[in-house]
């Protein structure tokens, strides 16, 4: 053998080694918590959904023009998203708000102050929802999401993300970005199903971004409890959506109700 092929082939067992004990040192992390920020469109999403509509009334067609004139641009909130082992916990930060998110909330196409509890093993889900002044706990198996991955990549809070693109609640288009060293399958809210966490989302419909801005890794387990009320008790997605069309939303025509379903259904 040529003294120039050896060394060729020594520098290639020695770059082989190098990759191998990188790969072995590689930490893969199964507990930590997340720090998402949100941001609803708010401007772009009331000109598309409500702006452009020939049958808006008068009344809402001024609330809708007070919400334009006086309202903020986008809506920013906070949530965190606590992952153990097989389980994740979504919930927003508690803060204070500009006082002109008064005026655009009803218009947020999802609930901001709701929380989220999966259970992989078993697949399935809790959601804590607000009901007037009282809560509903809803209990039911994990959504289906359709996913397509694509070779789109982009680095979040420290992560080399993938990209893909879903479908969830059978109709509503959503890219994700997952980090695959973090091998949980969860997300925020109800987005999962991806080989690795997801750090960021996008859902051009509802006109909402949400990216991670901090990663913490930590040993603390995820709890389902979600409420201190003792009063409020697991019941079917069916049985709050029959809940909620009987008394909060019983003035909404169906297609209006279904509407506002993917908000809470999120």
């Amino acid at each position: 053998m040529k003294m120039l092929d050896l060394l060729r082939l020594l520098l290639l067992i020695l770059f082989v080694s190098i990759g191998l004990v990188h790969a072995q040192n590689a930490y893969f992390p199964s507990s930590g918590t997340v720090t998402f920020e949100r941001k609803f469109h708010v401007q772009n999403y009331l000109k598309r959904n409500y702006l452009n509509k020939p049958d808006l009334d008068t009344w809402e067609r001024l609330s809708v023009d007070n919400a334009v004139k006086n309202g903020p641009v986008e809506m920013l909130t906070h949530h965190t998203l606590k992952f153990y082992d097989r389980e994740t916990l979504f919930e927003t930060i508690q803060e204070d708000y500009p006082a002109n998110y008064r005026n655009v909330t009803r218009y947020n196409p999802t609930l901001t102050d709701s929380k989220t509890y999966i259970n992989f093993k078993e697949q399935e889900f809790f959601k804590l929802l607000p009901f007037g002044d009282e809560q509903l706990l809803m209990k039911d198996s994990l959504p289906a999401v359709k996913w397509k991955y694509t070779d789109e990549y982009r680095h979040i809070a420290g992560y080399d993300c993938r990209r893909a693109n879903g479908i969830i609640q059978d109709s509503i288009y959503v890219v994700a970005f997952f980090a695959g060293q973090i091998p949980i399958s969860g997300g925020p809210e109800l987005i999962h199903g991806l080989p690795g966490l997801i750090l960021g989302i996008s859902v051009p419909s509802l006109n909402i971004n949400m990216f991670a801005t901090k990663v913490e890794i930590t040993n603390t387990p995820v709890y389902n409890v979600l409420t201190k009320k003792k009063k409020v008790v697991p019941e079917s997605k069916t049985a709050i959506i029959k809940k909620l069309k009987e008394t909060v939303y019983d003035w909404m025509e169906d297609k209006d109700f279904k509407k506002r379903l993917q908000s809470i259904l999120f």
